[in-house]
């Protein structure tokens, strides 16, 4: 049986995705990392899981119906944060929507027999990763010494959730779930 390998996010908006993958760019031109390609910027919500690609279509109609009353929200990000010794990340402010939808996919996730929503059981640290995978701890602590009092500041509204997948090499954007507006 084929299987996909897909993770669930909500991605900034074009200026801010710009914005990031130009410090993304910037650590790959000084110190050769690119590891953070891989993906276009996001907030995970659901970390990569398996599925039988013959279940993806009633997967994405399920979690459509899911989302059906989930509304709109405002996530701000705020500086860089870390997980030593081998992420970089920008942070997300303490944000109580993003948090319950968090949780609500989570509970979703296990109607599919899917349970790893956070990483290593560490819960839920909502994040934009900036470096990591073939970050090393020198050059790990080489930009974290460049960012660690550098500013950033963004504000965009979660108009949507991405469903990627994964094709061999990278993760693409496979589909998009709407928020409501109303």
């Amino acid at each position: 049986m084929e299987k996909s390998m897909l993770f669930i996010g909500i991605c900034p908006p074009h200026p801010i995705e710009e914005e990031i993958h130009g410090i993304k760019e910037e650590f790959r031109q000084k110190y050769g990392i690119q590891g953070a390609f891989r993906s276009k910027a996001h907030i995970t919500l659901q970390m990569p899981f398996n599925l039988s690609t013959n279940r993806e279509e009633e997967f994405i109609d399920e979690l459509k119906k899911h989302l059906l009353k989930q509304k709109q929200f405002k996530i701000e990000l705020n500086d860089f944060g870390k997980f030593e010794p081998r992420v970089i990340f920008l942070k997300v402010n303490e944000n109580n929507e993003l948090n319950l939808l968090q949780k609500s996919i989570e509970r979703f996730m296990k109607r599919f027999q899917i349970f790893n929503s956070t990483h290593k059981n560490n819960g839920f640290t909502p994040h934009i990763t900036i470096a990591f995978r073939d970050l090393k701890k020198p050059i790990f602590h080489k930009i974290w010494d460049e960012v660690k009092n550098r500013e950033f500041e963004e504000t965009f509204l979660a108009e949507s959730i991405s469903i990627f997948k994964h094709n061999g090499k990278s993760w693409d954007i496979f589909k998009e779930i709407k928020l409501d507006s109303t």
